[in-house]
């Protein structure tokens, strides 16, 4: 019975509307944000993105939005899925996010042991994204967009494309092409971090750490789709980045 219930569980959760259900507080926390504070600067994501829409003329401040959007509807249509929500299964799904979060935050620590300790601290303390000037309200915004729009470019579009693309171009079997996609989309996530006037110094250690929560949210993605996947990496990103700091 309990077995039954559970099955159910996850095979109604992994219906869009729930991952755009349990994603739209970050995703208005993150916009709302950053419209009242009034910030010149966004996730580096969400900014990537409307830099490669800007070059098919999409130009607009939300541009990134526009495409979650759009993903949404053309995955709702692609698997059919129904509109209808049971609201008490996103506090399950809140807790999912929560204690993948948690236990992702136990393997960084145990993983720390194994590289460069003083730097990993360090660098997991603070705040990736530059935090000078912005403020502990600033920083949970900025959270909230990372696990909003890395999610959807690095997760659900680049892994996406590179599987396909291994599976219908290369012809490789599903199982090594989702494990090369994972690894691929990983190190490219890694790096994104290191680009720009607000990316990190690279070090190898910082290196690791990120491919491996790369590798982390890409199973977690293709276990549990969009929407735990994203908030899972907004609370891992607000516990570290919020309550350690």
């Amino acid at each position: 019975m309990k077995s039954s219930r559970f099955r159910r569980y996850l095979r109604d959760t992994d219906r869009p509307i729930y991952s755009a259900a349990l994603v739209f507080p970050f995703f208005v926390i993150y916009h709302s944000g950053t419209f009242f504070l009034k910030t010149t600067y966004i996730n580096g994501a969400d900014a990537l993105i409307i830099r490669i829409l800007s070059a098919f003329s999409v130009r607009s401040m939300f541009a990134s939005a526009l495409l979650l959007l759009v993903g949404f509807l053309i995955w709702q249509v692609k698997v059919r899925g129904g509109w209808q929500i049971d609201v008490r299964k996103l506090v399950p799904m809140f807790g999912e996010s929560l204690l993948f979060a948690a236990l992702l935050f136990f393997l960084s620590g145990w993983l720390s042991v194994y590289l460069n300790r003083a730097h990993l601290i360090a660098t997991l303390a603070r705040n990736a994204e530059n935090p000078v000037g912005y403020g502990r309200l600033g920083l949970l915004v900025l959270y909230c967009g990372a696990g909003v729009y890395e999610e959807l470019l690095f997760r659900a579009i680049l892994l996406g494309l590179l599987s396909q693309t291994l599976i219908r171009v290369l012809k490789v079997k599903r199982a090594p092409a989702a494990a090369w996609a994972m690894i691929s989309a990983s190190v490219l996530f890694s790096l994104f971090h290191f680009i720009g006037p607000a990316g990190d110094p690279f070090s190898i250690s910082s290196f690791l750490q990120r491919t491996f929560g790369g590798l982390y949210f890409s199973a977690l993605f293709l276990m549990r789709g969009y929407g735990v996947t994203a908030a899972c990496h907004a609370l891992y990103d607000i516990f570290v980045g919020l309550m350690i700091n």
